[in-house]
Formats: structure tokens, sequence, C-alpha cells
């Protein structure tokens, strides 16, 4: 079950760092906020052999718009959502199609980039991409963690989003799937000094979060199924999570795991035209979905 993720990250993640120009990208606010929330997911980037048809694909399901920035399309395009700007897309050069590489790459907050880097290098991780600044958006390197899940680190120029509730048909969650939840929890906690929950949840499995700022940061959960890599996984909060798996597949995406396959019937894992794989979760949760572990 899901083989899709079975793919080579590593191989997706050659094809972005080595790419010899990097698109020109906007800042991740707007206006400056000022903040900072090192340990916060901040920003996602979707890689795509496939510009035209994710474009529809996720404007059709969740609204969104897009504005293009460079000579063309295949440049960057920037994600907005009523308005704001939540996420980029740019084109994933040198790949088949067939072979469905593309992915959302999370951007994760640091305070100090060279000590954050640092630290992956001395606790079983590794950094493909050394810390480099992305004008506009500001120092940036890409990292596998001590699982081998890729994701991206940026100490932004523009601040940091601030805290808010989760919107509907936005980014609201991150989670990584891994294969030692115990590693990849002192792997995190070590670098951001996290606090840690742990709940019981009606799937009969065990969910970890990791708290900031007294706030909830990430998700981290043992790989449910067979054949899949460590990773992780971007959610999108959904009033009815059934509605949305009504038009995936008419707009050329997969649907993987159905809200039928998922316990509380609240959540589906979906693929976009291009294969880049995110979950919908309805919002809000419903009451018994957790139980904390004491």
């Amino acid at each position: 079950m899901l083989k899709f993720l079975a793919l080579s990250l590593i191989t997706v993640f050659i094809c972005l760092a080595c790419s010899p120009d990097l698109p020109i990208v906007p800042p991740i606010n707007s206006a400056p906020t000022g903040e900072s929330h090192p340990g916060k997911f901040v920003w996602r980037d979707l890689m795509t052999d496939d510009i035209s048809a994710v474009k529809k694909f996720y404007s059709e399901l969740f609204g969104w718009t897009y504005i293009d920035i460079g000579e063309s399309d295949n440049d960057y395009s920037v994600v907005l959502h009523e308005g704001k700007p939540i996420a980029g897309i740019f084109k994933l050069r040198d790949v088949e199609s067939k072979n469905k590489f593309s992915q959302w790459i999370s951007y994760l907050s640091v305070m100090d980039m060279n000590k954050a880097v640092d630290y992956i290098k001395d606790s079983g991780g590794s950094v493909y991409r050394e810390p480099f600044e992305l004008p506009n958006r500001g120092n940036v390197s890409f990292i596998f963690d001590s699982q081998q899940a890729v994701l991206a680190f940026v100490k932004s120029s523009s601040g940091d989003p601030a805290d808010q509730d989760p919107v509907y048909n936005e980014w609201f969650w991150t989670e990584l799937w891994t294969n030692d939840v115990e590693k990849s929890l002192n792997f995190y906690q070590g670098l951001f000094g996290y606090d840690h929950r742990t709940f019981n949840t009606r799937a009969e499995n065990q969910y970890h979060v990791v708290e900031k700022e007294k706030r909830p940061r990430a998700g981290i959960i043992k790989i449910p199924f067979e054949n899949v890599k460590p990773h992780w996984m971007p959610y999108i909060a959904v009033t009815d999570p059934s509605e949305i798996v009504k038009k995936v597949e008419q707009l050329g995406g997969t649907v993987y795991l159905g809200t039928e396959g998922i316990a509380g019937n609240n959540a589906a894992i979906i693929a976009d035209p291009s294969g880049a794989v995110f979950t919908v979760q309805k919002w809000p949760l419903e009451k018994g979905e957790f139980k904390e572990v004491k």
C-alpha cells in the first residue's frame, strides 16, 4: 500500500538542489512580521513536472490562485488563498513524469542556521545543500534528518508568520512518518527543545505531538504502511474531506486512502496529478479523537 512514497526522495531532492538556476522567490511574508518561531513550519514549495495540471487541481479543490514570477510560469508561481501567499510552485527539471517524483517540501524555521546545520551533521542527519542566501526568502538549507526524511531549514528575511487558528483550505499541520519514533523525537527535541505529549487514537496507535512556545508544532507517528519511506506529510484543513475526495479523480489526482479507510472518517491521503502527496483533515477535530497518555 502507498507505494507512491517508496520512490527515492533523495533523487527528488538532488534534482532541486542541483538546479543551476534557482527560481526567484517572494518573501515568506508580504510585510515583515518581526516574529521568530524556531521549530515552526512556515512555508511550503511544490516541486512538480506539470505546473498547469497542478494549478487547475488545487484551484478547483481549494480555491487557490496564483501569481507567476519570472519570464514564464515555469520559473516560480506564488500560491494565494484569499489573496494571502501560502506556498510556491516551481518546475521540477530533468526527470521523467512517469516516475512521479513531484513532492511538497516543508520549511522549518530556525533561529541560528549554522548551529542547526552543525547539529544535523552531529546527530545522524545529513546536509545536502549548505546554507545559502535565497533572495527575498532568507537563509536556506536543505537537509535529511536522522531517518532520511527531507525538509528545508529557513531563517526568513521577513520574519515568521504569526501564530493563528487553522484556516480552511490552507496548510495547518505537518506530520513526520518515521520508522523509529523514539529516535526521531530525540533528534528534533535536541534540535529545538520541543516539549512532547503522547496520545492514544481511535486507530489504536500512539500519536506524538511536539510543542514549542506552548503551541503544537508537529506530529510524529510510526509509519502505518509497508513500503513507505520516512517523510514529512503536510496537512490541509477542510470542512468535509469526503467532498474533497469526490473531486480528486475528476481533476486528475489520486486518492490513496479515502475517508472510509481512516478511523473517524475525518481525513484522506491524496496525490495531485503530478504525484505530490498531502492529507486533507476535517477541522475542528471531533471530541474523543485523541486521548492523552498520562
